[in-house]
C-alpha cells in the first residue's frame, strides 16, 4: 500500500491492538513541523478524560512496512509505544496561557536558523551566530519521556513579555530543568554499555569495572561530550555561560565545539594537530550518514570566547576578530573625540579668552568714567 493508505489503515485499526480503556479514544493524524523543517505525520490517540496525548510519528513505521514488516507487527509496536507514553498526571492546558504558571517551566533549545525558516516564522527566537534559540514550556517528565509545548509569537504576546525576557527566564531555569552533563568520551562509552552489562546480572559496580577493563586506557582525553541529564535537546547547554566557563577552566585551554546533534555536542581541546577543515569534514560526514535529518544541528564547527561569553563559528574567527578590532577602534575614536570636546568646553579658546578680557577692560573703563566725573564735581565745589 502507498503511504496515504498506510496512514489510514493505522488510524482505522490501532484500537484493535490497544487495551480496552482506549475503546472510546479519539484517533487523529496531524502533520507536525519538526526541527530543520522536517514534516512528520503524528498519530494521536487521546483518551476521553485526558486533554493531552503523545505524537507517534508514522514515517519510520512506513519505512518498516516497505521493508516487509507485517502490518500487524507494526500496529502492535505503535500500540506499545502509546501505552508506554501515557502520562500519569494530566496537565491543564489552560495553564499554558497563564504566565505566572509557566514562567518557571520555560526552557530553550538550540537549532539551525537557516534550516528552520518555516518553523521559526511564528516563534520568538534569539540568534546566536547562525543558530537560533527557541523557547518551550516543559509540561511533564516521566520514565517514558518528556512532554513540552513551543512558545509562539501569539502566546508570548498574551504573556505581555518580549524575547529578551523569555531568553533570560530560559537561561535562569536551565540548572533546575535541564542540568548539564560534561563527560569524557570514555565515561560516555561506559554509560552507553552499562545497561546491557547489568542485564546480564551484574551489579552496577561490577559492570563498570568490566567495561573499564574493555576500554583501552587514554592518558589524555581528546574528546568530551556535553549535554543535559535527559540527553534531549542538550546542545542548548552551550548557552549556559557558567558551564562553558567551567569547561574552559577545567581544560585550561581553548577548544572546538563539534555539533553532534541537537541533543549533544563534542568538546575537542585545541592543539597544533587540530585542523579546522578536517573537523568540519568529519561533522558533515557524520551528519550525512549517522544523524537523522530532524536531529541535525549544524555542519559547522564552533568555538567559545570565555572573556566575551560568546559562541561563534570557528571558521569566522578572523572575521570576528577584525570586526571587534574595528569596533574597538571606532569606540576609541569616539571616546577621544568626546574627551576633546569636553576639554574644549572646559578651557575656552584664545579667541574666547581675548573677548572675555576685552569685556573686563570695557567694564573697568565704564566704571572709571562715573568716578572721574564725581571727582571733578567735588573739586569744583571746593573752589
Amino acid at each position: 500500500m502507498n503511504y496515504e493508505e498506510f496512514k489510514q489503515e493505522v488510524a482505522d485499526r490501532i484500537k484493535e491492538f490497544l487495551p480496552e480503556k482506549y475503546a472510546d479514544a479519539d484517533v487523529s493524524i496531524q502533520t507536525v513541523v519538526k526541527n530543520n523543517d522536517q514534516k512528520l505525520d503524528g498519530l494521536m490517540v487521546k483518551l476521553e478524560d485526558s486533554n493531552i496525548a503523545p505524537n507517534i510519528y508514522l514515517n519510520q513505521f512506513y519505512e518498516q512496512h516497505e521493508d516487509g514488516r507485517p502490518m500487524d507487527d507494526i500496529l502492535a509496536a505503535i500500540a506499545d509505544v502509546r501505552t508506554q507514553h501515557e502520562m500519569s498526571q494530566d496537565f491543564d492546558v489552560s495553564r499554558l496561557t497563564d504566565f505566572d504558571s509557566v514562567k518557571d517551566r520555560i526552557t530553550c533549545r538550540l537549532i539551525n536558523a537557516e534550516q528552520n525558516a518555516e518553523y521559526l516564522a511564528d516563534k520568538p527566537h534569539t540568534m546566536v551566530d547562525d543558530l537560533a534559540v527557541t523557547y518551550h514550556i516543559a509540561i511533564g517528565k516521566e520514565e517514558s519521556g518528556t512532554m513540552s509545548a513551543p512558545i509562539t509569537n501569539r502566546l508570548m504576546e498574551s504573556y505581555g513579555v518580549d524575547v529578551e525576557q523569555l531568553h533570560k527566564l530560559a537561561l535562569d531555569n536551565m540548572d533546575t530543568l535541564t542540568p548539564a552533563t560534561f563527560k569524557s568520551m570514555t565515561e560516555t562509552m561506559v554509560d552507553m554499555m552499562l545497561p546491557d552489562m547489568m542485564r546480564s546480572g551484574m551489579s552496577e559496580e561490577e559492570a563498570r569495572e568490566a567495561i573499564a577493563g574493555m576500554i583501552p586506557p587514554t592518558p589524555d582525553e581528546m574528546m568530551y561530550v556535553l549535554s543535559n541529564e535527559d540527553k534531549l535537546n542538550g546542545a542548548a547547554v552551550l548557552l549556559n555561560d557558567k558551564v562553558m566557563d567551567d569547561i574552559t577552566e577545567k581544560l585550561g585551554q581553548d577548544y572546538f565545539i563539534l555539533p553532534s546533534s541537537v541533543h549533544e555536542v563534542l568538546i575537542v581541546p585545541k592543539n597544533d594537530q587540530m585542523d579546522l577543515k578536517t573537523l568540519e569534514s568529519m561533522v558533515q560526514d557524520v551528519n550525512a550518514t549517522q544523524v537523522a535529518p530532524e536531529e541535525r544541528l549544524s555542519d559547522h564547527v564552533y568555538a567559545y570566547d570565555a572573556k566575551e561569553h560568546e559562541l561563534f563559528r570557528a571558521d569566522k574567527a578572523e572575521e570576528r576578530a577584525a570586526a571587534k578590532e574595528a569596533e574597538a577602534s571606532k569606540e576609541a575614536t569616539v571616546t577621544k573625540a568626546e574627551a576633546k570636546e569636553e576639554k574644549k568646553q572646559e578651557r575656552p579658546s584664545l579667541k574666547e579668552r581675548l573677548a572675555q578680557k576685552k569685556d573686563v577692560v570695557a567694564k573697568n573703563e565704564a566704571n572709571r568714567e562715573p568716578r572721574q566725573m564725581n571727582k571733578d564735581r567735588g573739586a569744583q565745589a571746593l573752589a
